[in-house]
C-alpha cells in the first residue's frame, strides 16, 4: 500500500506532484507510516473510490464533483480544501481550511512587477494544442504545467500577474503574492474544485471564458460524441459542455483566442491575489493541524 496518495499524471504535472516535496520536508520520518495509513495532501483526490477498511489521513485535499459522499470510519480529516467538500462530508465548516499546496516553503513571496503576464493551461489542455504559439500571439509568458514545481514556480515569478486554468497555478500565485486571474479555455475547468478553494480566499468565481476550444485534430467519432455532450449539456454542473470540441482549431480560431488573452491580460486591474495577512493565518491554522497530525502519530514536524 502506498502512503502518499496523489493523483500521479504520466508526463508531470506540477500541482500534483508538489506532494513529494511538501510532506517528506514537513514529516522527516512519514515514510514509517508505510502499509498503516493512506496519506490524502495536496490535489482533487476525493471521488468516492477509497477502501472502507484502511486508515486515511486529510490534510487539505478536497472533492472532485458534488454529492459524493462516503460514510467511513477509518477517515481522519485534519482539514479540507473548501466548505463545499467539508459539506458533502457532513464535516464542521471550520475545517475548511484551504488548499495545503500554500504550506509548499518555495512559495515566497516576491515577483517581476515589469514582467509580462503568464498564461497556465491545464495540464491536458496544454497537450490538445500549441499553446506557446497562442501565449505568443497574445503577448503572454507561457508556462507549461507538465514541468517540475521548481521551475514552475521559477517561471511565474518572472511575470507581473498569473493567469491561470490550473487550480495550482493559482493557489501558488496567491500564496507568492502573485496577482492572478481564472481563465477557461477547455471543458474539463473543474468548477466545483474551483469554488471549493475560492470560498476559502473569500473571491467571487469570475473566470474568463474562451468561447472556442482550440485543438490540434479531433476525430470523427469524437466530434460526434461532443456535439451530442454539449447538446445533453453532460456534467455542466462542474464543466464546460459548451468548449468541448467539434473540430479542429482553425487560424482564426487561434487570433480570436489570442486576440482574447491579450485584451484580458493587458488590464491589471483583472488580476489580484488574496490579503497576505488572510493567507498567513491559513497557514498558520493548516501548521497547527499538521502539529497536531505529528503528535498523534508520533511523528517530526519541521514546519
Amino acid at each position: 500500500m502506498p502512503l502518499i496518495y496523489y493523483c500521479s499524471i504520466a508526463g508531470g504535472n506540477f500541482g500534483d506532484d508538489i506532494n513529494l516535496q511538501l510532506w517528506p520536508r514537513l514529516f522527516p520520518d512519514l515514510s514509517e507510516l508505510t502499509g498503516q495509513v493512506l496519506f490524502y495532501g495536496v490535489g482533487t483526490l476525493l471521488d468516492g473510490r477509497h477502501d472502507a477498511g484502511v486508515k486515511k489521513v486529510v490534510l487539505g485535499t478536497g472533492l472532485g464533483s458534488h454529492l459524493t459522499r462516503m460514510p467511513d470510519p477509518n477517515w481522519d480529516f485534519r482539514w479540507v480544501r473548501g466548505p463545499h467538500t467539508a459539506k458533502e462530508f457532513g464535516l464542521p465548516l471550520e475545517l475548511a481550511l484551504g488548499d495545503s499546496a500554500i504550506l509548499w516553503p518555495e512559495l515566497l513571496r516576491g515577483h517581476d512587477d515589469a514582467g509580462p503576464a503568464g498564461l497556465i493551461p491545464h495540464h491536458v489542455t496544454w497537450d490538445s494544442f500549441d499553446w506557446t504559439s497562442v501565449a505568443h500571439q497574445a503577448g503572454m509568458k507561457i508556462i507549461n504545467p507538465r514541468q517540475t514545481p521548481g521551475a514552475v514556480i521559477d517561471q511565474m515569478r518572472g511575470c507581473s500577474r498569473v493567469l491561470s486554468e490550473s487550480l495550482h497555478g493559482a493557489i501558488c500565485a496567491d500564496a507568492m503574492g502573485i496577482p492572478w486571474a481564472a481563465c477557461v479555455l477547455a471543458h474539463r475547468f473543474n468548477e466545483f474544485k474551483w469554488q471549493d478553494w475560492l470560498a476559502t480566499v473569500n473571491r467571487p468565481h469570475e473566470p474568463l471564458v474562451m468561447q472556442l476550444p482550440l485543438v490540434r485534430s479531433i476525430a470523427r467519432t469524437k466530434s460526434m460524441a461532443n456535439r451530442l455532450a454539449r447538446w445533453v449539456q453532460y456534467k455542466r454542473r462542474t464543466r464546460r459542455p459548451a468548449l468541448r470540441p467539434v473540430a479542429a482549431a482553425t487560424a482564426r480560431d487561434v487570433e480570436r483566442v489570442a486576440a482574447a488573452l491579450r485584451a484580458y491580460a493587458g488590464c491589471a486591474d483583472n488580476f489580484r491575489c488574496s490579503d497576505p495577512a488572510h493567507v498567513a493565518r491559513q497557514k498558520e491554522r493548516m501548521l497547527s493541524r499538521c502539529d497536531e497530525f505529528a503528535r498523534d502519530y508520533k511523528l517530526l514536524f519541521t514546519p
